[in-house]
């Protein structure tokens, strides 16, 4: 998500957008991310962590291709479906992305209960600066390589799909209620 962040909005004025509209399309993703990570939250609550933490991956990934499909895919010869479908996507993007924090939270403490929490959250938030960083910073080494970003987007559509895959592979194992942090 950090290239999104990083790139987002110079995507979309490559594309041929004003900037205001680039600056538009942005901010769905955070209004959709408010939406996404409450109702999934909520979800994930009475439906299971598992199921909805795979599908806001592969939700994410399907968001790519749409956004992808907003300029055309040449090789493929599908043509620009222009701004309807690019804030398609960036909606689903953008619904995904806070979504896979609070449901992987709430995952992490029905899987190992709460007495591992912070060394758990220490290590997640210690690797994921260092994601963010490369994702952001190769998504430019590519646009600066090859003059598009589509290989970038590519690039994260099969992550989504590889974490997707990795989220389902997941046997489901719930930690008691009553798992708390010893007092010290």
């Amino acid at each position: 998500m950090s290239f999104v962040n990083a790139h987002f909005v110079t995507y979309v004025q490559d594309l041929g957008y004003h900037k205001m509209v680039a600056a538009g399309a942005f901010s769905l993703i955070g209004a959709a991310a408010i939406i996404g990570a409450l109702l999934l939250g909520h979800l994930s609550d009475k439906h299971g962590r598992r199921r909805l933490l795979g599908f806001s991956y592969h939700l994410r990934a399907l968001g790519f291709v749409v956004v992808l499909l907003s300029m055309g895919i040449p090789f493929l010869n599908v043509p620009s479906l222009g701004i309807p479908a690019l804030l398609v996507g960036i909606v689903m993007v953008g619904f995904s992305w806070n979504a896979t924090v609070s449901i992987t939270a709430a995952y992490a403490s029905d899987r190992f209960g709460i007495s591992q929490l912070g060394t758990i959250y220490g290590a997640m938030f210690a690797v994921m600066p260092l994601g963010s960083g490369l994702g952001a910073y190769l998504g430019g080494v590519l646009y600066d390589t090859q003059g598009t970003y589509a290989i970038a987007i590519w690039s994260n559509i099969v992550l989504l799909l590889l974490a997707t895959g990795a989220v389902f592979s997941i046997k489901e194992r719930r930690i008691s209620g009553t798992d708390v942090a010893p007092a010290h």
